[in-house]
């Protein structure tokens, strides 16, 4: 749904808003008549509204839309205090980077994405794009639905928008995953404040599977050594971030062996940062 349809965070939320925002109840020919009125453009009225549809069908893939009887129902408060954007936010992250069952490539291509490391920033078309994706991680053998343009195309609507990365000036996707990372900090730390560099890792890949050692990056790049102790390009920029803003305390001493972050080539702070490889990991705040 994410990859293949014209889905979009902001049609999603705003179906979310509306359903949060009213007390009336919408079966999909009532809210395709709000959401997409036939007085609009190429509306036509007598055929089904495709931007309404794969909205709805998002929103129940997510979990935050139940749709078992006539009516379409949010499956949580409307009285929530977050806001819809964190509501979505957390569904993405326990509905589609956490696996492949709602979205069998978006996790994995990411993943796929953060082992290139610099080789990321190179600009290719979304057919080279999926190619190279098809041939790493499947070796060309033919799928019964494989990745190509169009799911390389809409998966550009939704990474940074899930805080996996940003674009530069060249349009280029470039992968760093600080928000995603920000959101799972409560749970990769649980009750500790403070983490060993080994223990920060490991949970993180428990916590975020399409990551450095997680259980989706691990799938797709098979070759990747965890005794290297070597973060990918992506997390380690995330890492020197987080740490820069104040969000975690990274402590890297010169003697250091721990995991290593030098891809980034953090600036020494003069306190804790004093070297790329890290000991500990320390929740700020």
């Amino acid at each position: 749904m994410f990859t293949d349809q014209p889905v979009t965070p902001t049609r999603l939320e705003t179906l979310i808003d509306l359903l949060r925002g009213t007390r009336h109840q919408f079966d999909r020919e009532k809210l395709g008549a709000v959401l997409q009125p036939d007085e609009l453009p190429g509306v036509d009225p007598d055929k089904n509204r495709l931007q309404t549809t794969v909205a709805v069908r998002a929103a129940t893939d997510l979990g935050l839309v139940d749709e078992s009887g006539s009516m379409l129902r949010l499956t949580f408060k409307g009285s929530d205090s977050r806001s819809t954007r964190e509501i979505v936010l957390h569904a993405l992250d326990a509905r589609v980077l956490a696996g492949r069952d709602v979205e069998p490539y978006f996790a994995r291509f990411y993943a796929w994405l953060l082992g290139l490391g610099s080789a990321a920033e190179v600009n290719r078309s979304a057919h080279d794009w999926s190619v190279e994706f098809e041939t790493a991680v499947f070796g060309g053998r033919s799928e019964k639905n494989p990745f190509n343009s169009a799911k390389y195309d809409g998966l550009h609507r939704w990474l940074a928008y899930a805080g996996l990365g940003w674009y530069d000036v060249k349009g280029i996707f470039q992968p760093n995953p600080y928000e995603r990372l920000a959101r799972r900090l409560p749970a990769i730390f649980g009750e500790h404040r403070r983490l060993s560099g080994d223990e920060f890792m490991r949970n993180m890949a428990e916590c975020c599977p399409e990551l450095d050692g997680g259980a989706l990056f691990v799938e797709v790049l098979p070759g990747w050594r965890r005794d290297a102790r070597t973060c990918t390009l992506g997390l380690s920029h995330a890492l020197v971030d987080l740490h820069l803003d104040g969000r975690i305390v990274l402590t890297c001493t010169p003697d250091s062996e721990g995991w290593s972050i030098a891809a980034a080539e953090p600036p020494s702070d003069g306190k804790t940062l004093l070297s790329s490889r890290i000991d500990f990991v320390e929740l700020a705040g």
